[in-house]
């Protein structure tokens, strides 16, 4: 399946390149590499005992890369001044600036040049594993749709017999937003559709509150599984659904699969490693010596933040937890980490017959 890679913080920047390039274990690197701590055994004297666990997690993915950054630069130029936002903070005027692209980002001189140069406090990142649609740039995450921005891992399964169904579930603005054909950007639609209430395309650009936007998460988690328990009965198979979604102010993150015991793809999060992986302090993500790393900076000077990641990106797996299975994770600027179940009725489990 797909890997990605969320930062966000209400006062401290990260740089592209630190963040998802330059790390021995950054995502650029999980094109091919995997590292699963708590989920596979990395001895290789210890065999892992679930193989569905790997194969929902150690594929190629070189489908496809996206980044969505956020910037506040559009709305301080139309004020007629630049910089930051009048009041300092990441609220006024933020919206999502996108890069997608086929090439493989390792090798991509336009990403490699994008991430050496660009700073931001809130950043979505995806590397794609295609699961049965076309490998085009638009169907690359992340999905913008208005000031939100939204990516996943995991299969809708029997997207295609449940997709006019879903299309007939979102608004209209939502709805004619959708740009590609893949399950992904449909439960985007969907996301937004309940998040703004069904309006019409102007609530697109309005901030919500943590709590609609864990609601609005939550109702798109069930209405694929209600949808799919009306449609297919007992044919319905389990679906993985690691979500994420962002406003630029506040993030929402689930993992999820209806099954009674199997694991969803991996996700982790992390309140310490965004300074691991910042080259203005102390430590680097790999553990390795650095002579000329600037240390100019304490560590406890860095600011709050919290990473949402398919996969750790530093060698220090205590700053890494697994998130646990069937939770939402919310991220809400200054009040910090907060995790809770995915709304889910036991009925709604199924049988597996895929690995996704």
């Amino acid at each position: 399946m797909c890997r990605w890679f969320a930062y966000i913080s209400p006062t401290e920047p990260c740089l592209l390149e630190d963040v998802i390039v330059s790390s021995k274990h950054s995502l650029v690197n999980q094109v091919h590499e995997h590292y699963l701590p708590g989920l596979v055994a990395h001895d290789p004297r210890d065999i892992s005992k679930d193989h569905l666990i790997t194969a929902r997690n150690v594929i190629y993915n070189i489908d496809g890369v996206g980044i969505v950054w956020y910037t506040s630069s559009n709305a301080d130029f139309e004020r007629g001044d630049t910089g930051e936002s009048n009041d300092g903070t990441q609220k006024e005027g933020l919206r999502p600036a996108m890069y997608k692209s086929l090439q493989p980002p390792a090798n991509d001189l336009n990403f490699r040049s994008i991430c050496s140069n660009t700073e931001t406090r809130v950043l979505m990142a995806h590397i794609r594993a295609a699961s049965g649609t076309p490998i085009v740039p638009v169907n690359n995450h992340p999905f913008i749709f208005g000031r939100h921005s939204f990516m996943h891992n995991g299969a809708v399964t029997s997207f295609s017999l449940l997709k006019l169904e879903l299309c007939q579930k979102m608004s209209k603005a939502a709805y004619h937003l959708i740009k590609g054909g893949t399950d992904s950007e449909h439960m985007a639609a969907l996301y937004v559709s309940f998040l703004t209430n069904f309006e019409d395309e102007i609530a697109l650009e309005r901030e919500y509150s943590v709590e609609q936007m864990t609601t609005a998460l939550n109702a798109t988690v069930t209405t694929i599984l209600e949808l799919q328990q009306a449609m297919l009965g007992s044919k319905m198979q389990p679906n993985s659904l690691n979500l994420c979604a962002t406003d630029g102010v506040k993030m929402v993150a689930c993992r999820f699969r209806n099954h009674e015991t199997q694991e969803p793809p991996s996700l982790y999060y992390s309140t310490t490693a965004g300074t691991t992986l910042n080259r203005k302090y102390p430590d680097n993500p790999d553990g390795a010596p650095t002579p000329n790393r600037y240390t100019g900076k304490a560590v406890e000077d860095h600011g709050k933040h919290i990473i949402i990641a398919s996969e750790p990106s530093t060698y220090k797996e205590s700053e890494w937890h697994l998130i646990p299975r069937n939770s939402i994770v919310i991220a809400s600027g200054e009040n910090g980490v907060e995790i809770k179940p995915v709304v889910y009725k036991a009925e709604w489990d199924a049988e597996d017959s895929t690995v996704y």
